[in-house]
């Protein structure tokens, strides 16, 4: 006789609590996938910034993300293998056997996390796993380039032929989504692309990036003042740490965006200030389809490769370990082993 499992190992997370206070439990309701849903065995996630705002509840940001209630459950990024569809009517793109990635929606509704065995996702909101691209670079692929290309072009404007070059900005451009944007901006876009960073990430951001122009902020931390009085102009200017002045909007061409990963007091401030203009400031929140997560899938595998530093890896069970290395430092993704990664 066949035994159906209807359990699973997760990460329970308690709110306000420390990395060691969150645990694994072993009787966590495994999910059961909607009629357009697919079950995914999950085999690699990633953390990044949300963890923390989540846990601490901070607002506004953790209320527009996830559902503030017990049992909490985390890990957004995700590359695995399907188990099961919800219905073979609905779901006639994907089938057992398959290996995706993708995101969970970053949503006040989200109650579940992938740092556990299994999750379930809508059907079109994950991609085939790219040939030739192993579980960890697909989880860490996803949220980051996906925020980055939404925030270029459906928040900036960025397209494909366009009949001049664009100019484009990118603040933290050695963090997740900066150095992804810098090199879709280029990639996909061919736009020219100035970064800033710090001395640090400098060579990196200009050789493995490929930014045109690097601004060292550590040495230049009046880099916004200095721009503007050279007139420079930009396109699309993406403040990915959200920590640009008002005054960055003079840097902004006719019809230009600056665009920031969060809500903030300069963004409402610059779109009072711009009311009247053709220029805008908005702030982009990322979607996970499968259009977009094809197409970093495309640039992962192209002839000029996306470029997604992996910084460390560790197995689930040892969270309190990756949480601590990601909060004190790291260059690229800190990647969290699921499968296999409990004891």
């Amino acid at each position: 006789m066949n035994v159906v499992c209807l359990i699973m190992h997760a990460l329970q997370f308690k709110f306000k609590g420390k990395p060691e206070d969150h645990h694994i439990v072993h009787d966590a309701p495994k999910p059961v996938p909607a009629k357009d849903e697919v079950l995914v065995k999950v085999k690699s996630s990633a953390l990044d910034t949300t963890a923390k705002p989540i846990i601490e509840k901070e607002m506004p940001m953790a209320f527009f993300i996830h559902k503030l209630k017990d049992p909490l459950y985390l890990g957004y990024h995700f590359s695995g293998t399907i188990k099961a569809v919800g219905s073979q009517d609905e779901v006639s793109d994907l089938k057992v056997g398959d290996d995706v990635f993708g995101f969970l929606q970053y949503a006040p509704s989200q109650t579940q996390g992938a740092f556990a065995d299994y999750i379930t996702v809508k059907h079109n909101e994950c991609a085939i796993k790219p040939s030739g691209i192993d579980f960890d670079v697909a989880a860490a692929s996803t949220t980051e380039p996906v925020t980055a290309l939404q925030a270029l072009r459906d928040k900036g404007g960025l397209r494909k032929g366009a009949n001049r070059q664009q100019k484009v900005l990118v603040v933290g451009a050695a963090g997740g989504v900066g150095s992804a944007a810098v090199q879709i901006a280029k990639k996909l876009f061919g736009a020219h692309v100035t970064a800033v960073s710090s001395t640090k990430n400098v060579e990196q951001v200009k050789s493995k990036f490929g930014a045109h122009a690097v601004i060292d902020r550590s040495i230049e931390p009046g880099y916004v003042q200095k721009l503007i009085e050279e007139k420079a102009q930009f396109d699309v200017i993406l403040d990915a740490p959200c920590v640009l002045p008002s005054s960055a909007t003079k840097l902004l061409k006719p019809k230009g965006v600056i665009v920031t990963t969060a809500p903030t007091g300069t963004m409402y401030l610059n779109q009072s200030k711009m009311a009247l203009s053709s220029k805008k400031a908005t702030w982009i929140s990322c979607n996970s389809n499968r259009e977009d997560l094809d197409t970093i899938g495309e640039l992962l595998t192209g002839e000029d490769k996306l470029v997604v530093p992996i910084d460390s890896k560790f197995k689930v069970k040892d969270i309190a370990k990756a949480m601590a290395k990601h909060a004190d430092g790291h260059n690229g993704r800190v990647v969290i082993q699921v499968e296999n990664g409990w004891e």
